[in-house]
């Protein structure tokens, strides 16, 4: 349709639409019935193309008719049940009728948006009072006769049907796709690398950010070497950790400061720190692992969670104490997708009973993103600006060594290290501020939990900060 006019919505603007919008509605209902269906069907097509022309919907233009399609196709069940049911009187309807759905989705993008996040039984309410009503009116002004007696069936009836139809419009408007609703619950073709390329499809470029700090941990590989490598193209001063001197040497001749740190080794943390003379804008926390046997570190805690969750803690504590931590610092924990199917437990997170590498990593994931959303409300930690995040299924050396069957399985599906990295990178230097504690996926806010009753209560959320704090003393 070549470039395209957006009228912004609010204040007169929006008043005139509704006024130009029932206007409509008056003119169909009191005039329908005089004009052939190809003059609605005509009539139909302008309103359209001048909606799309002057209030172009976010969702596109394709995603836009798909739902006018439903709507029509609701209206024309709804219409027709009505005549088969005898509710209405059959010559008092005319199928210009169904021009009214066509008019209703003018109503949407600018005027029921703030509708979408009220409660569902206000939405409820609003369809079937609203619905019901519309159609009285239209009996009211003679254009519509219900059949003798069935005034209160048709009312009963048209609240119903409008009590489910509003909130699902609602919800269906809002969705990007049918498309991708049905991908991304398949979680295969979410978190692989075609959900990625679904997901960017809208992603606008980072911008440099020249003369930003930056701390990575476990930026000698996989994710968080690319982390280290978009920062450096952006023109960010980095420092990344790692426990392979010579592999942290060798990168660093290409850019970056290397700093060597196992994140288990707790008595390393300060001394390390003691190498930093400028504070940190942004610190990405990923070091991470899976060693095959329950290995501990020098105080009896399980490696994978005394270095990705304690040790984590342990070293922005650090920082900021030292006064190494800007106000406003962002800071993101790199979670893990695996962590979805696991609830916290904290019986298991610091010595298993029974070790398995891969429900280990689970159950620490799950405790990062917990410990994220709870810590945001530390009042210690009100000047920062903390997230997490997982990157989906992401192709590195150490997915291949500890979980050889699900390489095999999705090896020619997963992400590359720098799609994995690219909500990393965007959750530090995105102009607007990611929501504090949020959990984010493909750079966007998404739930930590596929049902609430993964998600843990307060009592073990009050306990793993205890937990944690106990250890970083």
């Amino acid at each position: 349709m070549g470039r395209h006019v957006k009228v912004k919505g609010g204040g007169i603007v929006q008043i005139l639409k509704i006024i130009a919008l029932q206007a409509l509605w008056f003119l169909i209902v009191l005039y329908g019935k005089d004009y052939s269906p190809l003059i609605g069907v005509l009539g139909a097509g302008v309103f359209v193309l001048l909606d799309l022309l002057f209030y172009r919907p976010k969702a596109g233009i394709r995603n836009y008719l798909s739902r006018l399609l439903f709507f029509i196709c609701f209206g024309a069940l709804h219409d027709f049940l009505l005549l088969k049911m005898n509710i209405v009187k059959t010559g008092s309807y005319s199928l210009n009728f169904l021009l009214l759905w066509v008019v209703f989705i003018g109503y949407y993008d600018e005027i029921f948006n703030k509708m979408r996040k009220l409660p569902l039984l206000v939405k409820v309410l609003f369809g079937g009072i609203g619905g019901a009503l519309a159609y009285n009116a239209a009996i009211r002004l003679g254009a519509l006769e219900a059949s003798d007696n069935k005034f209160w069936a048709l009312m009963t009836f048209t609240f119903i049907s409008w009590s489910f139809f509003f909130p699902f419009s609602l919800w269906l408007y809002d969705m990007k796709s049918f498309k991708d609703k049905i991908l991304d619950a398949l979680v295969v073709t979410s978190f692989d690398s075609s959900g990625y390329k679904r997901h960017s499809q809208d992603f606008k470029e980072i911008a440099p950010a020249a003369g930003k700090k930056v701390l990575v941990t476990g930026g000698t590989g996989g994710i968080g070497r690319s982390v280290v490598e978009q920062l450096l193209n952006l023109k960010c001063s980095v420092h990344f950790m790692g426990r392979n001197k010579e592999k942290g040497e060798q990168y660093a001749q290409k850019g970056g400061h290397f700093h060597q740190l196992d994140m288990a080794a707790w008595s390393q943390i300060q001394s390390t720190c003691d190498e930093f003379d400028e504070a940190f804008d942004y610190v990405v926390l990923n070091a991470g692992g899976m060693p095959e046997e329950l290995t501990l570190n020098e105080k009896g805690v399980e490696m994978q969670c005394a270095s990705q969750l304690i040790g984590h803690y342990r070293l922005i504590k650090t920082l900021k104490d030292k006064g190494l931590l800007k106000p406003a610092a962002r800071i993101v924990f790199v979670s893990s997708g695996g962590m979805y199917l696991r609830k916290l437990d904290l019986k298991e997170l610091l010595k298993p009973d029974d070790y398995d590498k891969v429900a280990t990593y689970a159950n620490v994931k799950r405790a990062q993103v917990t410990f994220v959303e709870e810590i945001v409300k530390d009042e210690e930690w009100k000047d920062y600006n903390l997230f997490s995040m997982h990157p989906g299924w992401v192709d590195t050396g150490g997915l291949k060594e500890a979980l050889p069957g699900f390489y095999k399985l999705f090896g020619n599906r997963l992400r590359n290290a720098q799609q994995g990295a690219d909500t990393i990178v965007w959750l530090l230097l995105t102009p607007k501020d990611p929501e504090r504690g949020g959990f984010f996926f493909d750079r966007e806010k998404v739930s930590p939990v596929i049902h609430s009753t993964f998600s843990p209560d307060a009592r073990q959320r009050e306990d793993l900060m205890k937990l944690v704090k106990s250890y970083s003393l």
